[in-house]
């Protein structure tokens, strides 16, 4: 039996990608999750299962006594509009760790971030690392030690994820916050007049690269290579907005996904059908 571990188990992506992966009877899967972002309702039916254990800590604070044969690292302070160096420090501490509890010859599958390519307009995997927040700098480390300690290991860039559990109350992540206020009859702010585009892909898209696809040694982008304006999509959802504040964010950002494509992944769900299906 593998021994496979999750950090960030509880959050809007692996909270997915654990559904997929106790489906492997042949994993034993440990989940690791402070609940300072994640949800513990998203995972509570598989505390205390056969092959599940759930464990409240940071990743770097957690007292493992064993190596893995798999890791998914997607533990990380995702917030691309912090300006201090707490939770830099911290995804950067976090990913030191869970280098550390890897065997051998084991295999960390990482989630990185279109963040670290910062004002680019359409980028593939060779295009130059330009991050422009903490948030995409402290991928692009993360990347960097991953390259540097594991001798196997996949990363994969995300576009920006939307989809079921996503949490709209941090206005952070568009199509959650559209959804969180449509739930709450409320109005949501639109930063930056919603000029902005951006490239969306489907939560389970996304684990379907994660749990299919996961090669040694390589970097894909998990995208749509298609961008929407930001005000469009506020438009299309019916959901009552004013325009906010300046926000110093990318403005732009379409990411090639050919390779990825090229090994058998598409995506299978776009944001705008998403989006009404939240009328």
């Amino acid at each position: 039996m593998k021994k496979v571990l999750i950090s960030g188990s509880a959050g809007f992506i692996a909270s997915h990608l654990l559904e997929e992966l106790v489906k492997n009877k042949d994993y034993r899967i440990d989940m690791v999750d402070d609940l300072s972002t994640g949800n513990k309702d998203n995972v509570k039916k598989y505390f205390g299962g056969e092959r599940t254990r759930f464990y409240q800590c940071k990743i770097q604070d957690f007292p493992s006594f064993e190596d893995y044969d798999i890791i998914y690292h997607l533990a990380a302070k995702a917030n691309t509009r912090a300006t201090g160096l707490v939770e830099f420090e911290d995804n950067i501490m976090a990913t030191e760790a869970v280098t550390k509890m890897l065997k051998p010859n084991g295999h960390l599958i990482f989630s990185s971030s279109c963040a670290v390519y910062g004002n680019q307009a359409i980028v593939d995997e060779n295009s130059p690392y330009c991050p422009i927040s903490y948030y995409g700098c402290s991928k692009q480390v993360n990347e960097l030690t991953i390259k540097t300690n594991c001798k196997n290991y996949s990363i994969f860039r995300f576009a920006n994820v939307f989809g079921e559990r996503q949490d709209g109350s941090t206005e952070m992540g568009l199509i959650g916050v559209i959804d969180y206020n449509i739930k709450n009859k409320t109005t949501m702010a639109v930063y930056n007049k919603g000029e902005n585009r951006r490239d969306y892909i489907y939560v389970k898209d996304v684990v379907n690269a994660l749990v299919n696809f996961a090669y040694y040694k390589e970097v894909m982008q998990v995208g749509s290579f298609v961008t929407n304006n930001t005000l469009d999509l506020v438009k299309l959802s019916g959901v009552d907005w004013v325009f906010g504040a300046y926000n110093t964010e990318v403005d732009s950002i379409e990411l090639d996904n050919t390779k990825l494509k090229s090994k058998g992944w598409k995506p299978t769900l776009t944001v705008t059908d998403y989006i009404k299906r939240l009328k």
